[in-house]
């Protein structure tokens, strides 16, 4: 397949169903989808569905800190339980430790908010340290099970605007309203039991794919591998061009093979990476790839603000994900995960016109300029390789 034998468009009922397969989650149908560009955007929507909600508030995410941030969240979510609306809130307390900020615990306790920690670990108890390698990553927000918010923004000062004295992380959440939520609650249902260590019954989820614009919830957990094989048929089946936004690029080799062989047919395929990263193990790993996807035709462009942490991608302007799975090891292997996967023109071409903006903060990484960069950095890449899968 290339770009020039074939205009057709991705968004067909046999793609759909395809991508359906892929994920085993079933096509819903979305009534709204509005991209939410950081925490400046996504927070203020994200504490105002807190506080229109009128049943039910189930709030996940890898890190939710005691700072500023945190305790915002924490007093609205508090206001929302005193109303009698029903209030979940699961984090994974092992993400939460690395930020500043501390635990959010105590003062969900103070808010008299129902909060679950995801398998804690203990150093004084050993038999809790083999759940280090399975760790909760999704970010989600469900709003009487009616609308939802995904994306990769945690709770935290990190994501906040500078207006508000946060660090301004780059990163991108969707807002969905529709059927396709009530999928995002069965996902977050089923942690919530995991958390404590109850029975998680396997949902029948299955419908006939509706006509697009649709959506539909790709979560993975510890071997499902769904995602990487959602980003090995978005290469392959791209036609014009393939944007991609990650913070931590230690691809597994057939995804980053993917890349390769959509770049080399002629896709237009753009990574936008982080050029300071908050791993830097991570980001020399990542870098050890730059070499053969240039090689191959791909563009990398390096942000040059604070870190970049958003993981989305869009194959012809069609199809999007936007969610909690980095292109690494653990997101693909080893942690639990939420993407959305959309359907829909509207939300592609948001996607690319932020990408294009996107690209107005960055530094494009040049062949012939990497070809050439110092022995040192070459030596880092190179050390670092023992790492890639267990970062």
């Amino acid at each position: 397949m290339t770009p020039s034998s074939s205009q057709e468009s991705l968004l067909q009922p046999e793609m759909v169903a395809e991508l359906s397969r892929r994920a085993s989650a079933p096509a819903r149908a979305i009534e709204e989808a509005r991209v939410l560009r950081d925490g400046q955007q996504a927070f203020p929507v994200m504490l105002d569905l807190i506080r229109s909600a009128q049943r039910s508030v189930w709030f996940e995410n890898f890190i939710f800190a005691g700072d500023a941030t945190g305790l915002r969240f924490a007093k609205v979510l508090g206001e929302a339980a005193r109303r009698g609306v029903e209030v979940r809130v699961l984090y994974d307390p092992v993400g939460t430790m690395m930020v500043k900020g501390g635990s959010i615990a105590s003062a969900l306790r103070a808010e008299r908010v129902d909060g679950r920690p995801f398998r804690p670990v203990s150093l004084l108890a050993p038999w809790t340290w083999p759940r280090l390698r399975h760790r909760d990553h999704r970010k989600t927000l469900v709003i009487d099970g009616e609308t939802a918010v995904v994306g990769g923004l945690c709770i935290s000062n990190n994501w906040a605007g500078r207006n508000v004295g946060g660090q301004n992380w780059r990163d991108t959440a969707l807002f969905v309203r529709g059927p396709v939520a009530a999928d995002v609650s069965v996902a977050f249902e089923s942690m919530w039991r995991r958390a404590a260590m109850e029975e998680v019954p396997v949902p029948t989820l299955f419908t006939e794919a509706p006509e697009v614009p649709c959506a539909l919830v790709a979560a993975d957990q510890p071997g499902a591998h769904h995602v990487a094989s959602i980003y090995i048929w978005m290469a392959g089946h791209a036609r014009r061009s393939l944007d991609i936004t990650d913070a931590y690029l230690v691809t597994p080799e057939p995804v980053v093979a993917a890349f390769e062989a959509a770049a080399r047919r002629g896709v237009s395929v753009r990574f936008l990476l982080p050029g300071n990263n908050n791993h830097p193990v991570a980001a020399a790993s990542a870098r050890r790839r730059y070499a053969r996807l240039l090689a191959a035709g791909a563009r990398i462009y390096e942000w040059r603000g604070m870190m970049v942490h958003a993981k989305t991608a869009v194959a012809d302007g069609e199809i999007s994900i936007v969610g909690s799975s980095n292109l690494d090891p653990l997101s693909m292997t080893r942690n639990y995960e939420l993407n959305l996967l959309v359907a829909d023109a509207g939300t592609g071409g948001a996607m690319r016109e932020m990408f294009e903006r996107d690209l107005g903060g960055a530094r494009e990484v040049h062949a012939a300029d990497w070809a050439k960069r110092p022995l040192w950095q070459r030596a880092v890449e190179s050390m670092v390789s023992v790492f890639d899968g267990n970062l």
